[in-house]
C-alpha cells in the first residue's frame, strides 16, 4: 500500500509539471528606474531624448530562470505626453531593444533595433495618452523576439520633439513572457 501511494504521489507530481505546462511571467520594467526618472521634461525647441536616463545605454532586463523555452512576448509601454507650450507638440516615440551587450540603443549598431512608433501632435495645454503594445514571437516582430528570447537585454524609449515645452510621463513598462519551464527537444 505505501509503494501505491507513493507511486501515486510521484505521478501527480509529474502530471503537473508537464511539457505542456505554460507560465507567464510579467516583469514590470518601470519598478527598476527610479521614480524621478519616470517623467521627461521636454524643453523647448527641437531635439531627441532618451528614457530612461541620460545615456542610450537602455534598462537591462533579466528574465526570471523558471522560463525555459520562451514561446511568446508581449511589450507594453505607456505614457501620457502634455503640451506646456504656447505651440504645438510635435513628436514621435520609439521603443528600442538590444542584446545585453550593446549599450548604444539608438546608433543601429551591435543589434540594437527600433520597435513599435508612433508620432503625436498635441495642441498647447492639452495632453495625449499613448500605448506600444507589440506581440513577439517567431511570426512577429522575429528579431526582437530573438533578442527578448536570449534571457537578457536592453529596452528604452527614443523621442523625438519638436515643442515650446511638454512633459512626458511614463505609467506602464511591461514585459510579459510565455513559455514552457523545459522542453525535451531545443
Amino acid at each position: 500500500m505505501r509503494k501505491l501511494i507513493l507511486l501515486f504521489s510521484v505521478l501527480l507530481l509529474l502530471a503537473g509539471c508537464s511539457a505542456a505546462t505554460r507560465y507567464n511571467v510579467n516583469v514590470n520594467v518601470l519598478s527598476f528606474v527610479p521614480a524621478h526618472q519616470r517623467t521627461l521634461s521636454i524643453p523647448s525647441g527641437s531635439g531627441t531624448f532618451f528614457f530612461p536616463g541620460s545615456s542610450f545605454e537602455g534598462q537591462v532586463v533579466s528574465v526570471p530562470t523558471v522560463v525555459d523555452v520562451i514561446e511568446r512576448a508581449q511589450l507594453v509601454v505607456r505614457a501620457s505626453v502634455t503640451n506646456t507650450g504656447s505651440t504645438n507638440f510635435s513628436g514621435n516615440l520609439e521603443l528600442r531593444l538590444a542584446p545585453v551587450g550593446d549599450t548604444n540603443l539608438v546608433d543601429n549598431n551591435g543589434g540594437d533595433l527600433g520597435i513599435g512608433y508612433t508620432s503625436l501632435t498635441i495642441p498647447p495645454g492639452q495632453t495625449q495618452n499613448l500605448t506600444i503594445d507589440l506581440t513577439l514571437n517567431a511570426n512577429q516582430n522575429q528579431a526582437a523576439f530573438n533578442i527578448v528570447k536570449s534571457g537578457n537585454f536592453r529596452i528604452g524609449v527614443r523621442v523625438g520633439a519638436t515643442s515650446t515645452g511638454g512633459i512626458l510621463a511614463f505609467t506602464e513598462a511591461r514585459v510579459a513572457l510565455t513559455g514552457r519551464p523545459f522542453a525535451f527537444f531545443k
